[in-house]
């Protein structure tokens, strides 16, 4: 466990449900912003207009080192012109933590 790996992380994003409305007379525009140490995607230019249950369909690639990899987050947001994006949600995996989870170490 003292020893250090370096690896690929690969992060499959393929549909959000349900998101939150954040638009008064519509439903919002998602994208996703996804952070890993120095490493940022930003889709905003890809922001889907008037979504609920927005399709994404992309794949990301993260280079981490075990142990000590940072924290993988994703946040989605709705995108608007005027008045600034609006934040949907947030969610953090903790990289690590999967990595030496034995229920993960014993999938072949």
């Amino acid at each position: 466990m003292n020893e250090k790996v370096q690896t690929k992380v690969k992060l499959y994003m393929l549909s959000g449900y349900n998101f939150a409305k954040r638009d008064l007379f519509s439903e919002s525009d998602p994208f996703l912003i996804l952070r890993c140490g120095d490493k940022v995607y930003d889709e905003e230019d890809n922001y889907q207009i008037d979504q609920r249950d927005p399709n994404f369909y992309k794949a990301y690639e993260f280079n981490v080192e075990f142990p000590g990899a940072p924290v993988l987050y994703i946040e989605a947001y709705d995108y608007d012109d005027f008045f600034g994006n609006d934040l949907i949600g947030i969610s953090a995996l903790d990289l690590d933590d999967r990595f030496y989870n034995k229920d993960w170490i014993s999938i072949q």
